[in-house]
């Protein structure tokens, strides 16, 4: 899918999410059986979502980003955890099982 992107340090974040005033952002632990039932969910989403842009991180591998993102939005690390950007500022986010493509698609609606 070419609108879900692997972004790996804050430049690749800045440089994909300035093309978009809406994103949503994944941080995925590729340990988790949770954050691989919330991966599920959130490609299901992108999937049924084209014109949406979709990024996604794996904390264990980009650890950096993931504690940046935590202190730019001010919200504390959890894996899995979704976040929906408007305007560069977080308007919607969930953790764990609350990651569902029916959540995201009532926050959209």
């Amino acid at each position: 899918m070419e609108n879900l992107v692997r972004v790996q340090d804050l430049d690749s974040l800045k440089q994909h999410a300035g093309k978009a005033q809406h994103y949503w952002l994944f941080k995925h632990s590729s340990t988790c059986p949770v954050s691989a039932a919330a991966w599920n969910e959130f490609n299901e989403y992108c999937s049924l979502h084209p014109n949406q842009l979709f990024l996604f991180l794996v904390v264990q591998e980009d650890r950096e980003l993931s504690q940046n993102i935590a202190q730019i939005t001010g919200i504390k690390h959890e894996s899995p955890q979704l976040f929906h950007f408007s305007s560069e500022k977080v308007d919607w986010h969930a953790s764990h099982g609350d990651i569902t493509s029916k959540s995201m698609t009532e926050f959209i609606a």
